[in-house]
């Protein structure tokens, strides 16, 4: 009875506001009773809400408190009038300390005077030292115990719902990237709302009146009675309860589709996962890249960065679905697909920001219609220039990094996603797609995926800042990179080019192994048009046996 109590309990409870079934933090919302009981329990619409998920954790600025009111965040710290006070009193100290020193050496000789000196080094360093651990203590005390849990003033008597939308108010919340799985309770008791930061797996106790009590969180879990305590490969929920024979048993929870729903541990088998990781998402909804940029310039913006989520469906419409998308499934006939958000700034790419990128397109020559003649183009006042010099080869190294630290990020949550029920991915196989910017957040996942999945082909179209990071080859059973030629002698002509991503060939990479896009296409190439994923089609032309072929040896 207690089971189909509880498949029914959490089952049914669906949430409009949840994106993805994976991120480091779980932020979810309960009403207590008096007594500490949850409200409603049993009626699986209001027992537990879960937020969005998100990789941060929600640090409350405490606004009206004048002590712990965050006042800016700089160098990674929250500052507070707490900080402030730490470090005059560090520096009060400090002066009364130097002037009791020159006082004595004002009245000492040489060889005194300069061990004076010497001590006056030494306490600096001890200032400059004790400054910083004051910094981290308080730091330290406000995360971990001040704000681990907090009341939040500002919400008294207020709905969930409203509690939800202040949630993205920078007013009232500071988002703290983790790397952690963690849970972000949100409980309300009497009208007071508190925070509270957990561990990735929340235990629960039923009594026989059938109310639902918390009682702590974990960082391990047993996914039987008498199993092994294993850590939590992704966030959890417990539910103790004495069955009808008296005995403590347990019921196990994981988060999908914005559902708590039964953690049913399956069979381990080996699985084929294919990954397809976006790059830049322009404002314009339109598949032409020409009218795409078009809109950037004429709005001067740019889609947030991406939130780093696995996703299980093509959230933003990036990829060509019958032509693209269902060719390489057909191919690879994968168990499951997942779709990843490379998306980041223009600033992060060889263009360096998104002013000299549409400069560089409104500059750069269209498709020479007959014979070749595009290697100058003129510029400003008429001025010749050769037009390769126009190309943004020039490598975005830090860049490149932000888009590769995010990566990591996202490849957390791939293995956590991969991990549902108890799934061990190292059985796993994993064939990845990537495009433009895609290909440096790519690499970031492969770093985190590396030793905990196997590693089968990666396809890289038409990569953003290629010389940004070697390769290692040999992890793969193959590795391919598809786009225009930008040097040797069967380059293609300066009008020709990929302008939004110049393909130099990726760093570590054989020369056998960047295929070039064919010449005969000639309506396929250009500035913006070599770069378009929609025109790349033509790699399914490339029969199996030859390099460049596309799906399962």
């Amino acid at each position: 009875m207690f089971k189909y109590l509880l498949l029914t309990l959490f089952f049914l409870y669906s949430s409009p506001r949840f994106f993805a079934a994976n991120g480091r933090v779980v932020h979810i919302a309960w009403t207590e009773n008096s007594d500490g009981s949850i409200q409603e329990a049993q009626t699986p619409q209001n027992a537990f809400y879960l937020f969005e998920q998100s990789n941060q954790l929600l640090n409350y600025k405490d606004p009206n408190n004048p002590f712990f009111k965050i006042r800016f965040t700089w160098l990674g710290i929250d500052w507070t009038l707490v900080h402030f006070f730490a470090i005059l009193l560090t520096i009060f100290l400090q002066i009364l300390t130097f002037r009791r020193i020159n006082r004595r050496m004002a009245e000492s000789r040489f060889f005194r005077r300069w061990s004076y000196r010497f001590l006056k080094l030494f306490l600096w360093a001890a200032v400059i030292a004790g400054n910083i651990a004051a910094l981290w203590a308080i730091d330290f005390y406000n995360t971990q115990i001040h704000f681990r849990y907090h009341q939040l003033t500002d919400f008294k008597n207020a709905s969930t719902a409203a509690l939800d939308q202040a949630l993205n108010n920078r007013t009232y919340f500071q988002p703290k990237e983790s790397t952690r799985l963690r849970f972000q309770l949100f409980r309300e008791n009497n009208g007071k709302w508190h925070t509270q930061r957990a561990l990735p797996v929340l235990h629960f106790k039923q009594n026989k009146k059938g109310q639902l009590f918390y009682t702590h969180d974990s960082r391990y879990v047993r996914f039987y009675p008498d199993a092994k305590r294993v850590k939590a490969p992704t966030q959890l929920v417990v539910i103790h309860r004495r069955g009808e024979n008296k005995k403590m048993e347990q019921a196990l929870f994981q988060i999908q589709n914005g559902a708590l729903v039964p953690f049913l541990s399956q069979a381990e088998r080996p699985q084929r996962i294919l990954l397809f990781v976006n790059g830049y998402r322009p404002i314009s909804s339109s598949q032409d890249p020409e009218q795409a940029l078009q809109a950037i310039n004429a709005k001067g913006l740019e889609r947030p960065r991406s939130k780093n989520l696995i996703y299980s469906s093509d959230q933003f419409g990036y990829w060509p679905q019958a032509a693209f998308i269902a060719e390489i499934q057909k191919r690879f006939k994968p168990y499951k697909t997942y779709y990843a958000d490379g998306h980041h700034s223009v600033s992060t790419s060889n263009h360096g920001s998104l002013l000299q990128f549409v400069s560089s397109a409104a500059l750069y020559p269209k498709p020479c219609s007959g014979a070749h003649h595009c290697s100058t183009t003129k510029i400003a006042h008429q001025q010749e220039v050769r037009t390769y010099s126009l190309l943004a080869t020039k490598p975005n190294y830090e860049g490149f990094r932000i888009r590769y630290l995010a990566g990591k990020q996202a490849g957390r949550n791939l293995l956590q996603e991969l991990s549902m029920n108890g799934n061990d991915p190292l059985n796993d196989t994993l064939y990845a797609v990537s495009h433009s910017m895609g290909h440096a957040y790519f690499l970031g996942m492969a770093s985190i995926l590396k030793g905990k999945i196997q590693f089968g082909a990666y396809y890289a179209f038409s990569p953003e800042n290629p010389k940004g990071k070697t390769i290692k080859t040999h992890l793969w059973s193959a590795v391919f990179q598809y786009g225009t030629k930008l040097y040797g002698p069967k380059r293609h002509a300066p009008c020709q080019q990929d302008g939004v991503a110049p393909q130099w060939r990726i760093s570590g990479l054989p020369a056998t192994q960047q295929l070039s896009f064919p010449k005969s296409l000639k309506t396929r190439l250009g500035y913006f048009s070599s770069h378009y994923i929609g025109y790349y089609t033509w790699v399914f032309d490339i029969p199996k046996g030859i390099p460049g072929y596309i799906g399962l040896p």
